[in-house]
């Protein structure tokens, strides 16, 4: 297909500024509507890229997903054309490019995004006619000036159709696509978006988390989807429990070391604080217990000689003077 250059007008409206990326299906380039002077995203369908479906088919599918999706996290269609169609401009960056540049987001920020892309896709899944996005992932999250997100290109989103057996075309990102995506397991619903917002929130957080995170993380991704959470209201709560698991261990064991350090602190206070006192009882019990002892000792030994006198005749103090002594 023949690109639009830069400074270009295209259909007469819109004043073509940068390319912003191109994919299997289309080219996306950001413009200027001349007609309100806003930012706008132009996104053109290549031909041939869907078993030899029209474009204008194409165009219609997305749109009339985005028209009916009606979230301030989606941008709004401006206008559509038989092989192309208008959006809302959405500034910022994708998170696939800030993760590039950091590396890894915190466990705070990513369950902060988290919460708000629950809630786009739960408006999705709730709507009157269900629409499955099928290819969430950080490359299309958009990151907004104002720190809040935004979801890009429904190339990929469905209506669930009441009773189909599977999907028309299997679509979706390797490395983020549920299994059943791959075709003959089912048509694709709510769990198929879980998986894949499982899938994204690991890879923002660089495979690191804490355990009580990972565990709602590692239900939202089994492979088998009635093993995973049922929608995206279920995976809210858990999100908004886990903190408190985590609080609750950490108090646990910081309460065990507590009560370990303050029951050995208790030893070591209460022997410091009474040594003093345990010392001074222990030298007036030697003053006042020893000499009454010795006296009881002394007394004792005197009556013993008194009797051994009275009854054998035996003079004690003769026997245990020294020899010689006695006949003297």
């Amino acid at each position: 297909m023949e690109y639009l250059r830069n400074e270009s007008v295209y259909r007469g409206r819109y004043r073509i500024l940068r390319k912003l990326g191109e994919g299997g299906s289309s080219v996306v380039y950001m413009a200027v509507d001349m007609k309100s002077a806003r930012p706008v995203t132009v996104k053109v369908i290549k031909e041939h890229v869907f078993d030899g479906k029209a474009a204008a088919q194409i165009v219609e599918e997305e749109t009339r997903v985005l028209r009916f999706a009606d979230h301030p996290g989606i941008p709004s269609v401006v206008a559509e054309y038989d092989d192309a169609f208008v959006l809302d401009y959405v500034p910022g960056n994708s998170l696939e490019k800030v993760l590039k540049k950091k590396g890894r987001f915190d466990e705070k920020e990513v369950v902060t995004f988290g919460f708000e892309l629950l809630d786009m896709l739960g408006h999705l899944h709730g709507l009157k006619r269900p629409v499955v996005y099928r290819d969430l992932k950080p490359a299309n999250i958009m990151l907004r000036p104002d720190g809040h997100l935004s979801l890009i290109d429904f190339g990929a989103a469905r209506f669930m159709e009441q009773g189909a057996l599977t999907d028309t075309l299997n679509l979706g990102t390797e490395g983020f696509a549920a299994p059943e995506q791959y075709g003959n397991l089912g048509q694709t619903d709510p769990r198929t978006d879980i998986y894949c917002f499982g899938r994204t929130m690991l890879l923002l957080l660089g495979g690191k988390c804490s355990p009580e995170l990972m565990e709602v993380i590692d239900k939202c991704i089994k492979p088998d989807r009635e093993d995973r959470y049922e929608s995206c209201a279920e995976i809210e709560v858990a999100l908004r429990k886990y903190p408190g698991r985590r609080t609750r261990k950490r108090a646990l064991k910081v309460a065990q070391l507590l009560a370990a350090s303050a029951a050995a602190s208790a030893v070591i206070s209460f022997a410091a604080a009474h040594y003093d006192a345990a010392l001074s009882y222990a030298a007036e019990d030697a003053q006042v217990r020893v000499p009454a002892v010795k006296e009881r000792m002394g007394n004792a030994g005197i009556r013993i000689k008194m009797i051994l006198k009275e009854r054998y005749g035996v003079d004690v103090d003769d026997l245990l003077a020294p020899e010689g002594e006695a006949d003297r």
